[in-house]
């Protein structure tokens, strides 16, 4: 049965009434999301002429390719396909725009070439594309080939081969899905892209069984990782723009990760008697360097192109010193309020931003200005903000612990009067982390949300952790696959994995998962300065009373290793590589820490 999150995330609105498109055009990745640097490099590789040093592979046992092989690499050529339908180069783009679309969110930056990659970086695959056939027994024609289902991207240098002259084989005769007026450009890319997206992913660990939907999604054959078996016909390769399931995405995201690490959104108000024209929000992090990947910029927000500075300084909290960054929105832009850039007395507004990268992150304080680039002194009143870290997993407990903190203590305790956790399988669109919006990803479709904790009436004094997740909690994806989950003479078992129009059989080892505590993890808080200044322009003077602002920030997920042997603590576990006697989930070597700070063992519950 479905799980709703509260009311107030589900209100229908403009925005939240959005449709996943079911057009075949590649949708743009958000400049922010696609943000590099990234650590592993996806080469499609379009040889204009044969290449006969590109790997060969699956040429003989079970499933073997018959027709056509792995290498050479043969060329990649439009004439080969359909020469009306525009050039090679318009046809590589375009296939290229795909593929980038499809692994946007994760930490996989996608190159195109006409000669043979190099990589001089650790982690990297390449897909060779030819247009050229291949079949896989008789009759079976093949789309594409990678060297295996690699779980956990275990071996971080991987081959794939696309053949783009078998969708002509398959779908190219009369009346077919790619002849005719139905032989275009972008349904010729939609098909070779999306395959290319296809072996790309078996080698970081998706396998076909994956597409398989959950109870609330789209159905299988939007998803990346379907075949023929599915029901993945011809008119739907060409047609749909699919996208990774949440099975697969998870999967991805804990075998290659994930590009976006937090999100920040804040609905504030504008406490002063005059108007606010600049905002600035000191952060701290463990990097003397940080870029903003990604920003709300929807109708609440008076302002667009937010800006991080590196102050110079540093500062101790908690017992660490951080670098000092200033973010600031100045740059106006036309809103829901009367003025661009400009927030009346007592006006409410919504901002959010996003950071490239990993780095720790600390939100600790919002100051107010009358000037429209942040100079000169602060307004005397500005929404006081808790302070909040990406969270931390505790040795002792197991617990996975979000922090919160009162920066501005002097000024009084604050009051968390409601925090609800959630965990999401995909990122949520930045633009819809605000109430009353429905949570969609970035490409428009509906996540599904499942509450994890709810906090209420916790009172912040200096800090405060809330235990959002444990070690022993089962994890959303945890498939351990058995001997039987490889039979004898499997494709994969020491060849390759093929998605033709009747899928070849194919090899799963060892233990594919999602991170911890959840792929992202969605948190609304709503904080209360009880005694809080503020004009009342109605009285026509300062009143004290209680003031609240509502914080909407995501995290991601981690692969725990509190052993620090590069393996996952479940898999140490699983495998006795370490012993957990006490079944906390941290295995027993790891020294356990003492508590410290105010926590909520009382104050809280899930």
């Amino acid at each position: 049965m479905r799980s709703f999150p509260p009311s107030r995330l589900l209100a229908l609105t403009a925005f939240g009434l959005l449709a996943f498109s079911a057009g075949a055009e590649a949708a743009p990745c958000p400049a922010g999301v696609l943000a590099t640097p990234k650590g592993n490099q996806l080469y499609l590789y379009f040889s204009p002429s044969a290449d006969s040093s590109y790997p060969l592979w699956a040429n003989t046992g079970p499933g073997a390719i018959t027709t056509g092989a792995t290498s050479p690499l043969q060329p990649f050529n439009v004439a080969d396909l359909d020469p009306g339908i525009g050039t090679t180069t318009q046809l590589r783009n375009s296939v290229f725009d795909f593929v980038v679309d499809d692994y946007c969110e994760f930490n996989v930056n996608v190159n195109q070439t006409t000669s043979a990659p190099s990589p001089t970086v650790p982690r990297w695959e390449i897909v060779g594309i030819g247009t050229d056939s291949a079949e896989a027994g008789a009759g079976n024609i093949l789309f594409g080939i990678a060297q295996a289902v690699d779980t956990n991207d275990a071996d971080p240098q991987d081959y794939a081969r696309v053949f783009a002259k078998s969708f002509l084989d398959a779908c190219g005769g009369p009346g077919g899905a790619l002849t005719g007026v139905n032989s275009t450009l972008t349904r010729w890319a939609t098909a070779i892209g999306e395959t290319t997206a296809h072996e790309a992913a078996h080698n970081y660990g998706a396998a076909h069984g994956h597409s398989a939907p959950r109870p609330t999604e789209d159905s299988v054959n939007w998803h990346i990782m379907a075949t023929g078996s599915t029901g993945l016909t011809c008119a739907l390769r060409a047609s749909r723009n699919r996208h990774f399931s949440d099975t697969e995405y998870e999967i991805l995201g804990y075998d290659v990760g994930l590009n976006i690490k937090t999100l920040n959104n804040w609905d504030f108000i504008n406490t002063n008697n005059v108007n606010a024209n600049c905002m600035r929000v000191k952060v701290l992090s463990n990097l003397s360097s940080l870029s903003i990947g990604w920003w709300y910029n929807g109708s609440q927000s008076p302002w667009q192109n937010p800006t991080v500075t590196y102050t110079g300084t540093s500062q101790m909290f908690q017992g660490t010193s951080y670098y000092v960054h200033n973010v600031e929105f100045s740059s106006p832009q036309t809103w829901a309020g009367p003025t661009p850039g400009v927030v009346m007395p007592l006006a409410p507004f919504h901002t959010g931003v996003t950071f490239t990268g990993t780095p720790t992150i600390i939100v600790f304080d919002v100051e107010l200005y009358s000037s429209s680039t942040c100079s000169g002194s602060p307004l005397p009143l500005a929404p006081r903000l808790a302070g909040y870290d990406t969270g931390d997993t505790h040795s002792g407990s197991g617990d996975f612990r979000l922090n919160f903190f009162n920066t501005t203590a002097a000024a009084g305790p604050l009051l968390l009067s409601e925090v609800q956790v959630f965990r999401s399988p995909r990122m949520i669109d930045i633009n819809s982390m605000m109430a009353a919006t429905r949570p969609v990803d970035i490409r428009g479709a509906e996540v599904e949300l499942t509450p994890v904790a709810t906090f209420r009436n916790v009172e912040l004094q200096d800090r405060v952790s809330l235990p959002i997740g444990n070690m022993i909690d089962a994890r959303s994806v945890d498939i351990q696959y058995k001997a039987d989950d490889c039979p004898e003479g499997s494709v994969g078992m020491a060849e390759g994995v093929g998605d033709a129009l009747n899928e070849v059989k194919y090899c799963h080892k060892g233990n594919a998962l999602s991170l911890f505590p959840g792929t992202y993890t969605y948190v609304i808080a709503t904080v209360v300065d009880p005694k809080a200044r503020y004009w009342d322009p109605k009285q026509q003077e300062f009143l004290t009373g209680p003031r609240q602002n509502i914080l909407y920030f995501q995290l991601a997920g981690i692969v725990p290793d509190l052993n620090h042997n590069g393996v996952d603590d479940l898999i140490d576990i699983r495998t006795g590589t370490s012993r957990d006697e006490d079944r906390n989930g941290v295995p027993d070597e790891v020294k356990p820490e003492t508590e410290g700070g105010q926590t909520t063992g009382a104050t809280g519950g899930r």
